[in-house]
């Protein structure tokens, strides 16, 4: 398992580190989700399954990094495709990233694969406006959707 810096600087990838860093800067919270992230009282342990090239993982580590700094419960441990290959195939049958594992310390469970469910829903109700959704989703245009959607799950757990 690997830590963000690890993540940021694998590979080598200067250009990838700097398009996350520059995601990560760009996102701004609301202050509900703000608060509710401050509010947890116990400790999630996340594991992201995610490569630094990969877009679609840029745009996702970016909200784990952001509600990581805003609780320290919030531990988020990192790991290659490579890696967790085979523990991927075992929880989801395929090894698609960004993958994300919860672990709150009564259970451990998937709760995204590749894109945020507000994105595959767009997706499955419009498939023939897949690769435009996909733009949106790696631009930013459903951040507020996918901030709420995640903010949602954590507080849950």
């Amino acid at each position: 398992m690997a830590t963000f810096e690890k993540y940021l600087n694998s590979e080598g990838d200067t250009e990838n580190k700097e398009r996350q860093l520059k995601i990560i800067n760009k996102i701004i919270l609301s202050d509900e989700s703000v608060q509710k992230i401050k509010n947890i009282n116990k400790e999630i342990k996340i594991l992201a399954v995610a490569e630094i090239y990969c877009p679609d993982c840029r745009a996702v580590v970016s909200f784990l990094e952001k509600f990581a700094e805003l609780n320290d419960k919030i531990k988020i441990e990192y790991s290659t495709r490579e890696e967790a290959h085979e523990l991927l195939l075992k929880a989801t049958g395929t090894a698609r990233i960004p993958t994300l594992f919860a672990d709150n310390g009564n259970k451990s469970e998937v709760f995204l694969t590749e894109f945020p469910k507000v994105v595959q829903k767009h997706m499955s109700e419009n498939p023939e406006q897949f690769d435009e959704i996909k733009y949106n989703f790696r631009t930013g245009k459903f951040n507020k959707e996918i901030e709420e959607e995640l903010v949602s799950y954590l507080v849950s757990l």
